[in-house]
């Protein structure tokens, strides 16, 4: 098979990964604590956590932005800004909140050949906002958005950046005490190379939650509100996907990032390239950024994309058709009422791999 849906989920998994869930199901209960430290450092480290104490695994990315929208102290009126390429999973709070908290909204729309439309957000950030949410990089696309810009221009401004990690974590380097964002959320099922169940949340200091008052630290005599969310606030610690999630970082931290980029930054270009050069198929998105992650969509308006999955899918290459949980992206795209067909690499495929693809796309359009 050739696997191209690792913007979906990275798949096969390293060896070390199966082996590490393994080995955590035949241990006793008295050594799951140094399982859970174990992880616990290993993640802080890979993503540059300084303080482990404002790290918290979750189940998904999703479970991550739950929590941090939802028990973040919102003030009716306070102004919450996205960009147009977020996921279901961040856009839904957009919606959420503006219908339960009396929260106001402001989406950031793309710019001329970009993901984001940095003018146009430093204008909205001058009337004010109490957090800006968004995804560094567009899981439709591939488009890395200017994160960097984005933090910059809220702390001038003042206001809370949530960072959603979902599309980069693992696949480029991500340092969290550089870039110092008040929110960051990953998913540990793609580029980190867990497995499905394990995502995890970061927040600065800066950020106090308002939890329930049944959180684990609250004592009878005790009855301050909670300012950081615990496991008694989200449920058990996800022991075997974080001994899967532990042992997939130390593969990636054993390939190095020289190794991991020059790979997929040849596969994605590779991909660009040729998928631009073939008549009747159309690359969603702009062409024309530095940056990408290993995610390309096209679309034909020559052939329809379900026919292309298809025949592609007969001859064993997976690659991911329809809206990718993204319906606000797609309607900046102008791919609302198609979808896109998303072929999205990772570090086991093969140059060899790319070449069957365009082969085969070739001779379907032909």
């Amino acid at each position: 098979m050739i696997y191209l849906n690792n913007a979906g989920t990275t798949w096969p998994k390293p060896e070390a990964v199966t082996e590490a869930i393994a080995r955590f199901n035949e241990l006793p209960p008295d050594q799951w604590l140094a399982v859970f430290e174990e992880g616990t450092q290993t993640v802080t480290n890979f993503f540059g956590i300084s303080n482990p104490a404002r790290f918290l695994f979750t189940q998904s990315c999703t479970q991550a932005l739950t929590t941090a929208f939802s028990d973040f102290a919102w003030q009716p009126g306070d102004r919450l800004i996205m960009s147009t390429m977020e996921h279901h999973a961040l856009s839904r709070w957009f919606y959420k909140l503006q219908q339960e908290r009396g929260v106001e909204g402001v989406i950031i729309p793309r710019g001329e050949d970009s993901p984001f439309d940095l003018e146009l957000f430093e204008s909205e950030l001058r009337k004010g906002a109490r957090m800006v949410a968004i995804s560094m990089a567009s899981n439709v696309t591939g488009e890395i958005l200017p994160y960097e810009d984005i933090i910059r221009l809220c702390k001038v401004h003042g206001a809370f950046c949530l960072l959603d990690g979902a599309q980069t974590a693992g696949i480029m380097p991500i340092n969290i005490s550089d870039l110092d964002p008040d929110i960051f959320v990953f998913a540990g099922h793609k580029g980190p190379f867990g497995t499905q169940g394990i995502g995890g949340l970061y927040l600065s200091e800066r950020v106090s939650m308002t939890c329930p008052s049944a959180a684990c630290e609250i004592t009878p005599r005790d009855k301050t509100p909670s300012v950081f969310p615990t496991y008694c606030d989200i449920g058990s610690a996800p022991m075997m996907t974080i001994a899967g999630l532990t042992a997939g970082i130390k593969w990636l931290e054993a390939k190095g990032w020289d190794e991991l980029l020059g790979h997929r930054n040849k596969l994605v270009s590779k991909m660009r390239n040729e998928l631009a050069k073939i008549p009747g198929i159309e690359i969603v998105g702009s062409q024309n950024q530095d940056r990408y992650t290993g995610a390309v969509s096209i679309q034909s308006h020559d052939i329809p994309l379900q026919q292309v999955k298809e025949i592609l899918k007969e001859h064993d290459i997976i690659g991911s058709l329809g809206f990718q949980c993204a319906p606000l992206a797609h309607e900046a795209l102008g791919t609302s009422e198609t979808g896109a067909f998303r072929l999205s690499v990772g570090p086991l495929n093969t140059e060899e791999e790319i070449e069957v693809l365009l082969h085969g796309i070739r001779r379907i359009i032909r």
